[in-house]
């Protein structure tokens, strides 16, 4: 996954419910096209239940990382304290670039997806990714974990890493072709 996604409120009682628990809590966070270093709207597990929280994209070492990736979160010794910190970023699609640097929007037919994060102490996140499918590589050898609700709750609560093979939609921005 390159780094930035699209996240919106949207009209309808989904965006109602997410506008008014994010208010109540009086959390602060971008819209619009999100990029690394935001504060970004996500899904946190508080005990049984979720809640909003936002937390900043990417964790500054060296460089700015935003990505783990999936393989070795298990593996990296640097990923050890965030592997069961696990929440989700709200978005309704998110942006990637192929070899010849033409951008695309990917989505699915939902409102909102859920993108696999982790984080850490500092309320930083992750996205995690993984390797494309034949599909997806057509555009770029790695995809964000993209999430249905049903599988989100599951993954915040440490209970499933199973995802969804949900058929993406590709199209290009610059003049609306669709790739698929």
């Amino acid at each position: 996954m390159c780094g930035r996604y699209h996240f919106g409120i949207l009209p309808g009682k989904k965006g109602r419910q997410i506008r008014e628990r994010a208010e109540r809590l009086n959390l602060v966070y971008k819209e619009g096209e999100i990029f690394p270093d935001d504060k970004v709207l996500c899904i946190i597990p508080v005990e049984a239940k979720i809640d909003l929280s936002v937390m900043k994209w990417g964790i500054k070492n060296k460089n700015l990382q935003i990505n783990a990736r999936s393989e070795s979160l298990a593996d990296r010794p640097s990923y050890r304290e965030m592997r069961n910190r696990r929440c989700a970023v709200i978005c309704n699609g998110f942006y990637e670039w192929d070899k010849d640097k033409n951008k695309y929007y990917v989505s699915t037919d939902e409102e909102y997806i859920y993108l696999a994060c982790i984080f850490n102490d500092k309320n930083e996140l992750l996205i995690i990714t993984e390797a494309a499918d034949e599909e997806f590589a057509k555009v770029h050898d790695r995809k964000p974990l993209i999430m249905n609700q049903e599988e989100m709750l599951k993954y915040v609560h440490n209970e499933d890493m199973i995802f969804s093979n949900k058929k993406l939609s590709f199209r290009r921005e610059d003049n609306e072709i669709k790739l698929f």
